[in-house]
């Protein structure tokens, strides 16, 4: 009957969902995936699978106080998604603090339901580069590093920001690391210590002589003053 067909058609139009179409890739290669920014470089700072979704944070070459590029959610079949808290940067940092069950990635805590939160670069200045397990108190706080010696303590519930040595970028009398090179590239807690990893020299002997002494392996017991 009419009404039987009608029925017939209303239920293949509301339950028959089209395939998604497959995404386009070359070689493996998802040009859709693609990273942006206004800056003279686009890199990927840092990629991390959390919550469903692989996270991921694109990189102007020298901007501690943000920049045009993205905080970006990548669904599982592969849809990209520019996130509006995107504040930009140089960041290279990514950590799962298991306790709060948050990744922090560049300078953004996103919790297990993919609520993103940001710290400021007025909070902590500088192109963050590594994150680190507290020293003392691992399951409230943790250790934010930037390439330039900055050194900061972050609550993860609050996202309030202790700075612990001032960014050597800043010019002034603060308390600094003072480590020998330059560009941090790596931050690590363990053993009662916490280990940062500098490379390159800021003299001009160094761009003719590539064996001059650069960059530094150094550690702080998270008490002293250096």
């Amino acid at each position: 009957s009419l009404v039987l067909i009608a029925s017939w058609l209303a239920g293949a139009a509301v339950g028959i969902a089209a395939p998604a179409p497959t995404p386009f890739s070359i070689s493996g290669i998802y040009p859709h995936l693609a990273t942006f920014n206004n800056e003279n470089e686009c890199g990927t700072g840092a990629v991390v699978p959390w919550a469903n979704r692989l996270w991921v944070v694109s990189y102007a070459p020298h901007m501690p106080k943000g920049s045009s590029d993205k905080l970006y959610e990548i669904t599982p079949d592969l849809r990209q998604i520019i996130r509006p808290e995107s504040i930009g940067g140089t960041p290279a940092n990514r950590f799962i603090h298991r306790e709060s069950q948050q990744l922090f990635i560049g300078p953004y805590a996103i919790d297990a339901q993919r609520h993103v939160r940001v710290i400021p670069y007025a909070s902590m200045f500088g192109r963050p580069t590594g994150n680190a397990r507290h020293l003392t108190d691992p399951a409230h706080k943790i250790y934010c590093a930037s390439m330039e010696e900055g050194f900061y303590e972050i609550d993860v519930r609050t996202l309030a920001v202790t700075e612990l040595f001032r960014d050597e970028q800043v010019k002034g009398d603060f308390r600094r690391a003072a480590l020998p090179g330059y560009h941090g590239k790596g931050l690590y807690s363990g053993q009662g210590l916490l280990v940062y990893a500098n490379n390159g020299e800021h003299g001009k002997e160094a761009l003719a002589k590539p064996d001059v002494p650069s960059g530094v392996l150094a550690s702080w017991d998270g008490k002293s003053d250096q």
